[in-house]
C-alpha cells in the first residue's frame, strides 16, 4: 500500500510573530513519519504543502493518506481548505474529521462542549471585548488563553491573575496582542497529567499516563510557551514528563473520563488531552485532534523506540493507519 505523507509548512503570518517556532519542526516530523511508515513495511510519498499550493492535495495518487495538515488558530481556514481537497481524493485519510480538528483547535467552542457531555472542566467564562462583567462566581487565581491559539501560544506567567483588577489588565493585553477573544479559567493547582489516546477499531486504548513535573520557582507552575519551545529557558529546564505513578482508583477515573469524552465528543484516530487532577477530579483543560506525532527531533535514537512510552514509534502509525481503514470501510469521511 502507498501512503503519502501530507504535513503543512508554516504561514507567512505565523513566522512574522514570535511564535513561529511551534510550526517550524513539520518538515522534521513528517520525515520521521516517512521513515516509521517504511519500517512497517509501506511505499511512502512525502507532500510538503504550503498556503500557495492547498490546491495541489488534489493531485496526490496514494491508497492513503497520513495527514499532518495542522494550521490552526487564525489560519484554521487554510487546514478548512486543505480538508476539502482531502475529501475530494476519496481515500482513508488519518486522525479526525475537519469538525473535530476544528472543535477542538476553539477553547470556546471546546469548553462548551465539555459541559454540554458533562465531562469535568474548570470554572470559566468567556471576554470578547474585555469590558463584560467578570462573574462573581469565578474562582481566583484564573489563567487568560487566547482562544484560538495553540502550542500554548499566548501563555506565560503573566497571563496568570489574582484578583478582577489584575484580570482586566491580562484580558486586555491577551485581547490586543492576539485579536480574537479570550477564555478565563479557574487555575485548578493539582497534578498535570498528559493522555494519549489511540483508536483501534471500535475501542480506544489509552498509553501510559504522562505526568508533568515542575520544579520552577513559582508557585503556580504551568506549561507556559517557553515550557515547550525555549531550551534556553528556565520554564523549559525546570520541566520533566515521567510516567505518572497512580493508585489504581485514580488512574481508572481519569481513563474513564478520557475515554468517554473522546467517544462522546467523537475523536477518530489519536488525541491527546491536557488535564488537572485535583482533590480525586480529573479536570480537563483541552482536547487536542492530530496531536504532534513526534516532539523531539534528539529523542528518536532508533526508528523502534518509544517516542511516546508504551508503544514503538512505527506501531503507533501503523495503528493511526488502520484507524483511518477502518472509518474509511465504514462509510465516514474527513
Amino acid at each position: 500500500m502507498n501512503i503519502a505523507v501530507v504535513y503543512s509548512n508554516p504561514s507567512r503570518r505565523i513566522l512574522k510573530t514570535e511564535y513561529g517556532i511551534a510550526d517550524e519542526d513539520s518538515s522534521v516530523i513528517a520525515r520521521m513519519v516517512v521513515k516509521g511508515l517504511e519500517a512497517r513495511g509501506f511505499s511512502v510519498t512525502i507532500y510538503s504543502i504550503s498556503e500557495d499550493n492547498i490546491e495541489d492535495i488534489g493531485k496526490i495518487k496514494a491508497d492513503c493518506i497520513f495527514n499532518l495538515i495542522e494550521w490552526c488558530g487564525q489560519d484554521i481556514a487554510l487546514s478548512q481548505k486543505a480538508f476539502y481537497h482531502l475529501r475530494k481524493l476519496n481515500v482513508p485519510i488519518t486522525g479526525a474529521n475537519e469538525y473535530m480538528f476544528v472543535l477542538s483547535g476553539d477553547k470556546i467552542r471546546a469548553k462548551l462542549e465539555f459541559n454540554k457531555i458533562g465531562m469535568p472542566t474548570p470554572i470559566s467564562c468567556v471576554l470578547v471585548t474585555g469590558e463584560e462583567p467578570i462573574p462573581t462566581t469565578l474562582p481566583y487565581p484564573v489563567i487568560v488563553k487566547p482562544s484560538l491559539e495553540h502550542c500554548s501560544m499566548g501563555l506565560s506567567y503573566d497571563a496568570i491573575a489574582y484578583d478582577e483588577s489584575e484580570l482586566r489588565k491580562v484580558v486586555k493585553r491577551q485581547i490586543i496582542t492576539f485579536n480574537q477573544p479570550v477564555l478565563v479559567e479557574e487555575f485548578i493547582k493539582g497534578r498535570e497529567f498528559l493522555v494519549y489516546l489511540l483508536e483501534v477499531e471500535n475501542d480506544v486504548n489509552i498509553l501510559p499516563i504522562e505526568e508533568m513535573i515542575f520544579s520552577g520557582k513559582h508557585s503556580l507552575n504551568f506549561q507556559t510557551f517557553k515550557t515547550k519551545w525555549d531550551p534556553s529557558s528556565e520554564d523549559y529546564t525546570s520541566t520533566d514528563v515521567v510516567i505518572a505513578k497512580l493508585s489504581d482508583s485514580d488512574r481508572k477515573i481519569i481513563e474513564k473520563v478520557c475515554r468517554n469524552t473522546f467517544i462522546k465528543m467523537g475523536f477518530t484516530g489519536y488525541a491527546r488531552f491536557d488535564l488537572r487532577f485535583r482533590n480525586g477530579i480529573p479536570y480537563i483543560l483541552e482536547t487536542n485532534a492530530n496531536p504532534s506525532v513526534y516532539d523531539n527531533a534528539d529523542e528518536l535514537v532508533d526508528i523502534e523506540s518509544e517516542v511516546i512510552w508504551g508503544i514503538k514509534f512505527p506501531d503507533y502509525l501503523l495503528a493511526i493507519v488502520n484507524s483511518a481503514m477502518y472509518h474509511y470501510k465504514k462509510g465516514d469521511r474527513v
